[in-house]
C-alpha cells in the first residue's frame, strides 16, 4: 500500500516546502522523481539529496513552453511518466485595491497557467501508464482568503473548477484529483504576527496548523490509492471549513 516502485512523478515547484516534503515522501516509497523549479540551486540540492532516482529540472512553468520542456525532460530521462503534482505557487499579499495587471498576470501564470498547461503536456504520457494527476489547490480556493490575497484565492479556486473538468475528458484513462490544505505550518502562515496565528487557531476545530507532510500524505494517498476517485478535491484543513 502507498508504493511507488517503478513509477515516475514529476512534481512541479519541488524546491518549496510542500514540493520538497513531497518528494521526499515519494522517494521513500520507491518513485523516480523529476523535479521541477524555477529555483535552479534549491532544486539541484533536493536531486543530489534523493540520489540518482532524481533529476532536477530547471524551469519556469508559467508558460506552456516551460511546461512541455519539463515533461519533456522527464519523458527522456525515465522513459515513462505516472504522476504529475501541479504543486508550483506564490501568494503575494497585495491588498485588493492596490493590485495591477501585472500581479495578476504573474499570479495567474504561476499557480493556474502552470496547472494547466503542466496537465496539458503530461496527459499523453499518463494515458499510457493510466497515471494520476494531482493538483495543490487551497483552504483559500474554497472561501477566499481572509486578506490581500485575492488574485491567489482566484487561482486556487479555478484549480478545483479545472480539476472536474479535466477529469471528465481523461477519464477514464487518467484520474485527475486536488488537494486543498488549509493554514500549514509554513512560510505563508508564519508570517502573521503572534496574536493573529492565535487567533486563526480558534478558528480551527483541531487547534493547531497542519504540517507540510501531513500534505504530502493527502497526494501520495491520491498517487497510490484512490483509484475511483477522480475530480475531487481532499480537504486537508483540520476542520477549518467542513463541505
Amino acid at each position: 500500500m502507498f508504493r511507488l516502485d517503478g513509477k515516475v512523478a514529476l512534481i512541479t515547484g519541488a524546491a518549496g516546502e510542500i514540493g520538497s516534503a513531497v518528494a521526499r515522501l515519494f522517494r521513500s516509497q520507491g518513485a523516480s522523481l523529476a523535479l521541477v523549479d524555477v529555483n535552479q540551486q534549491g532544486v539541484l540540492a533536493l536531486a543530489e539529496e534523493l540520489s540518482e532516482a532524481a533529476m532536477a529540472c530547471q524551469a519556469d512553468v508559467s508558460t506552456a513552453g516551460g511546461c512541455r520542456r519539463a515533461v519533456d525532460a522527464a519523458v527522456e530521462r525515465f522513459q515513462r511518466l505516472d504522476v504529475l503534482v501541479n504543486n508550483a505557487g506564490i501568494c503575494p499579499r497585495i491588498p485588493f485595491l492596490k493590485s495591477t495587471e501585472e500581479d495578476w498576470d504573474r499570479i495567474v501564470a504561476v499557480n493556474q497557467k502552470s496547472m494547466y498547461f503542466c496537465s496539458q503536456a503530461a496527459a499523453p504520457h499518463l494515458r499510457r501508464t493510466k497515471g494520476r494527476i494531482i493538483s495543490v489547490a487551497s483552504y483559500a480556493g474554497r472561501a477566499g482568503a481572509a486578506a490581500n490575497a485575492s488574485i491567489y484565492s482566484g487561482t486556487k479556486g479555478a484549480i478545483i473548477a479545472m480539476t472536474k473538468a479535466i477529469a471528465r475528458e481523461l477519464a477514464p484513462d487518467v484520474t485527475v484529483n486536488a488537494v486543498a490544505p488549509g493554514a500549514i505550518d509554513s512560510a505563508m502562515v508564519n508570517v502573521l504576527a503572534p496574536d493573529r496565528l492565535q487567533a486563526l487557531l480558534q478558528t480551527i476545530p483541531l487547534q493547531r496548523l497542519g504540517t507540510v507532510d501531513e500534505v504530502a500524505k493527502a497526494i501520495l494517498f491520491l498517487a497510490t490509492e484512490g483509484s475511483y476517485m477522480t475530480g475531487a478535491t481532499i480537504d486537508a484543513n483540520g476542520g477549518w471549513m467542513m463541505l
